[in-house]
């Protein structure tokens, strides 16, 4: 199975995000012209609706209005003798307006009556158009470069659609449009994509640089965030529409809408967002996330500067000149700039390889689109020449079309794997590597070969010393080492196991992405030793239906180099496949397991043992079994609690597997008794075997998650068959029997001690 499957890609992403801001670039397109138009028709003024007609709150010095002598408080009453009674005969008279034809204008100027007359046409204003577009080419790159990161990345999801929305925003035709309708749709999309930008802006500011916990408690106020900004960037679009329709009563709700939008929603926003992000940028407890949260909120200074100087002016001080659209542009350009900034200085994304990426996917996009285009073309000249017709038919037209939604896909598709094969050969390497071990995993057999089989190759694979691999264990989900490319036994023994409810197990599960171990240590301190004593850089999270299975440890890259983005995303995609590899195996086994401790079921030990004894007995060979109890194990239950008894267990059996040979078997055989089967083993031999299996678990100190240890001690009982034949298959439970009574002796003969007999 492809673990690239279970994800879509990022090219795919990708390629959306550039059919977005294909789009974009055509609407800035329209606004040009949209405004090369508006030149001819625009007079140098502003002005606001009042019931008689238009005050004028600015006049453009130079201008057409001025020239004409119009004044700022001129009362524009009508134009070529139209009235101005409804707030939008201003637009409709304004849209017959031509270059160099007079226009007949009457005011009403401190209560007297004037005729005066100007003529329309301004300079286009280039400066303007080109620090808008400076801006919007600015965001949509930043929205691309956040596109082309892993999907499941939340930041770069939430930058990407609030770039892309800006950069809606800025090719918007608001400043040059007079006709009534364009102003109306501008208007409308203008009131519910600021809606949107408050719920992504502030979702944004509040998971940079990392999600803190109290949003994972309370989920709603994010939600509410939405809920709020598109509540409200509705209400004002559906009003400003059902104002436009002429529908009774709506115009006074159209002007609270407004009023919602400019003089509550903005200023409450570039309050909101500089307080969470100056918050994380001062107490963040990682230096770098602080850094990147401080540039951040450098970026967003300008803005929420610009919004409450305008709030102040105009409401606040009742200033009713605007301030300057170049100015809205340099305070939007800070934004992506600084993060711009945090992507060179902090490595937010693997940036050469993004960009080489981005340019030649869309190189790749246009060729197509301009092929496509190109060959309509050719088509319709060719009609034209064989048919003497004028233009494409439009069936030709139409199967072009079709043919080239059928085909266009595909050939992309085709077209990026070429690309990836000739220009990025070292990711499509280690994708095959990658994808080739996941599926050797099930050849392994059981759990911990898997897990030793993938830490070594792992390990080769990334040139990182040490790999190790955790898994939870059932039924309480503790995390327990399987197994490491470094393990030692004195390193097992200092190691903590590690709940399900710790604070980093509950955070990377959350964010289902590779993340760094000092971001885990910072919010618990048992993982925090745990990943100090593994050596461990990098944690990625082993996800099966988004339930945590385990977690991969890395440590420190040889030479020092960096864990680059194309890895991560690999890692990530690959812990999905070895998690669902890990699942299926412990499903399988779940009938034959314990689930507890992992060891084997009593019935299937009791299985096992009686095909052993037919073998002993066919070839008269020796056998051996073990029965051991923990010393006084109610005592740790009553002490520390059941749970912390369920640990204990845990790692006892994790120990006395440990010990074991390949040709050995162990199984709990009842509350906290363990049975040990022995082949090819003498009495002697299994005395000697539980013996040193008693010292170990002695010498066991069991960390709990209180910060308290548990030690404890093991009676043993062996029993052994030497060899004789013996034709009646009950005789391996009388072994059973044997190794429980010498069990019994040890008990009796003060505990923490091996006692042997020999079956009858």
């Amino acid at each position: 199975m492809d673990p690239a499957a279970q994800h879509p890609s990022p090219p795919r992403r990708l390629s959306w995000a550039a059919i977005v801001a294909l789009g974009l670039v055509f609407m800035l397109a329209a606004q040009l012209r949209i405004g090369l138009d508006a030149s001819d028709r625009r007079i140098g003024i502003s002005s606001m609706p009042e019931p008689e007609g238009r005050r004028v709150v600015e006049v453009v010095s130079g201008g057409p209005a001025d020239r004409g002598g119009v004044h700022v408080d001129d009362l524009l009453v009508a134009l070529n003798g139209q009235p101005l009674r409804e707030a939008n005969d201003f637009y409709r008279v304004a849209d017959g307006f031509r270059r160099g034809q007079p226009v007949a204008t009457e005011v009403i100027r401190e209560g007297e009556r004037l005729q005066l007359s100007f003529v329309p046409g301004m300079p286009f204003g280039w400066g303007d158009f080109a620090l808008n577009t400076l801006a919007f080419l600015l965001y949509l790159a930043l929205g691309l470069l956040a596109s082309s990161r892993q999907v499941d990345n939340l930041r770069s999801t939430l930058l990407s659609i609030f770039c892309f929305a800006v950069a809606f925003e800025l090719a918007l035709p608001t400043s040059y449009v007079f006709s009534g309708g364009l102003a109306l749709a501008t208007n409308v999309a203008f009131y519910l994509i600021t809606g949107l930008q408050f719920g992504l802006d502030l979702h944004l500011a509040t998971v940079l640089p990392a999600t803190p916990d109290w949003v994972r408690r309370y989920p709603l106020v994010v939600r509410l965030y939405y809920v709020v900004g598109l509540s409200i960037g509705g209400f004002a679009a559906v009003t400003a529409l059902g104002a436009a329709l002429g529908i009774a009563g709506v115009e006074p709700f159209a002007d609270v809408g407004s009023s919602l939008i400019n003089t509550w929603l903005l200023p409450v926003w570039a309050i909101l967002i500089p307080s969470i992000i100056g918050r994380r940028a001062l107490r963040f407890p990682d230096p770098r996330g602080r850094q990147q949260a401080g540039l951040v909120l450098f970026g967003v200074l300008p803005w929420v500067a610009v919004v409450l100087s305008s709030f102040v002016r105009s409401d606040l001080l009742g200033i009713e000149t605007s301030i300057p659209e170049p100015v809205w542009n340099f305070a939007l350009l800070a934004y992506p700039i600084a993060v711009f900034v945090a992507i060179f200085l902090y490595q937010l994304f693997d940036l050469e390889l993004v960009m080489r990426k981005s340019l030649l996917y869309g190189a790749l996009t246009t060729l197509l689109v301009l092929g496509f285009y190109s060959l309509v073309a050719g088509i319709g000249a060719l009609f034209a020449r064989e048919f003497g017709s004028q233009g494409v038919p439009l069936w030709v037209l139409s199967c072009a079309g079709l043919s080239m939604g059928l085909l266009f896909n595909p050939l992309r598709s085709r077209l990026q794997a070429l690309i990836d094969r000739r220009f990025f050969p070292e990711r499509q390497a280690l994708r095959s590597r990658l994808v080739g071990l996941a599926a050797e995993l099930p050849a392994q057999g059981k759990l911990p070969r898997m897990g030793e089989h993938l830490v070594r190759e792992l390990a080769r694979i990334f040139a990182v010393d040490p790999v190790a691999v955790w898994v939870t264990m059932p039924p309480h989900g503790q995390l327990v080492q399987l197994a490491s490319s470094r393990r030692t036994d004195a390193d097992l023994e200092r190691t903590a196991l590690i709940g399900a409810d710790d604070p980093a197990v509950q955070l990377i599960s959350r964010s289902a992405r590779p993340t760094p171990a000092h971001q885990l240590a910072a919010v618990s301190p048992a993982m925090a030793q745990r990943l100090a004593e593994t050596h461990a850089e990098l944690v990625v999270p082993l996800l099966a239906r988004e339930k945590l299975v385990g977690l991969l440890a890395f440590g420190r890259k040889r030479e020092d180099q960096r864990y680059v983005a194309e890895e991560l995303e690999l890692l990530t995609l690959v812990g999905h496949h070895v998690a669902t590899v890990f699942e299926n195996t412990r499903l399988f086994d779940s009938a034959t397991y314990e689930s507890l401790t992992g060891l084997l079921r009593r019935e299937a030990l009791l299985e096992i043992l009686d095909r052993e004894w037919s073998r002993s007995q066919r070839y008269e060979r020796p056998l051996a079994v073990a029965i051991a109890d923990l010393d006084r194990f109610k005592n740790v239950n009553d002490q520390f609690g059941h749970l912390t008894g369920d640990l204990v267990l845990q790692r006892v059996a994790q120990e006395l597997r440990n010990q074991l040979r390949e040709t050995d078997f162990i199984g709990r055989f009842g509350g906290e008794e363990f049975l040990m089967v022995l082949p090819e083993t003498t009495l002697a031999g299994g005395v000697q075997f539980a013996e040193k299996v008693r010292q170990r678990v002695e010498q066991l100190v069991i960390p709990t998650e209180s910060g308290k240890t548990v030690t404890l001690t093991l009676s043993i009982g062996v029993a052994s068959r030497e060899g004789s034949r013996e034709d009646t298959r009950t005789r391996s439970r009388a072994l059973i029997a044997a190794a429980d009574e010498a069990l019994y002796g040890a008990k009796n003969n003060g505990r923490n001690r091996v006692e042997a007999a020999v079956a009858r």
